[in-house]
Formats: C-alpha cells, sequence, structure tokens
C-alpha cells in the first residue's frame, strides 16, 4: 500500500450513483452538477478544493446528495439547479478551512 496525501484544503464528493429503476443521483443531475462543480473549481481554485464523483453514499432518495470534507457536512435535496448555491457553499467553506489552516 501507498499513502499520499492530498494537497486540497477542502473535498467534496458528489454521488453519481445509478440504479437500474432510475431513482438515483445520477439520473437526478449528479453528473451534470459534478461535471459542472469540477471544472469551476480547477478553474478557480486549483488544487486548493477538490470535487470528486462518487459512488451511492446512502441519500439517493433525497435528492443528489454530497459529502463535504473535513466540515464532515451530507449536503441532500439538491436540484442541478443548485449549481449557484453549490459554488457558494465551497467558496465559504474554502476561506474558512484556508484561515484555519
Amino acid at each position: 500500500m501507498k499513502k499520499e496525501e492530498l494537497n486540497s484544503k477542502l473535498e467534496v464528493f458528489i454521488c453519481n450513483h445509478k440504479r437500474d429503476n432510475q431513482d438515483d443521483c445520477f439520473h437526478k443531475g449528479g453528473k451534470e452538477l459534478t461535471d459542472n462543480l469540477k471544472k469551476w473549481s480547477r478553474e478557480k481554485f486549483g488544487q486548493e478544493v477538490k470535487i470528486f464523483r462518487s459512488g451511492c453514499i446512502g441519500k439517493c432518495e433525497e435528492g443528489i446528495a454530497a459529502l463535504c470534507y473535513p466540515s464532515k457536512e451530507f449536503l441532500v435535496n439538491l436540484t442541478k439547479m443548485d449549481e449557484e448555491e453549490m459554488k457558494r457553499y465551497i467558496e465559504e467553506q474554502n476561506q474558512r478551512f484556508m484561515k484555519e489552516s
């Protein structure tokens, strides 16, 4: 096993789980939301903030779900229309954790 450290201060894992019945984060727009936030984050923060596509985090029935570290917060009931709200959240969290480090 090889251990590597992340250079980021903030990580956001967005569920992209795909089920057969389409009641999942992928079909609710999780992929589109993840792709858009990844692109925006790379341009705005470089390596400070990482956006990851994740498997199921157990909240699909509550809309698109995201898990944020190091704050250890679940964000649920997301839709692809929440992209601007997610950007504000990420900016606020990044500022918070930059001050703490």
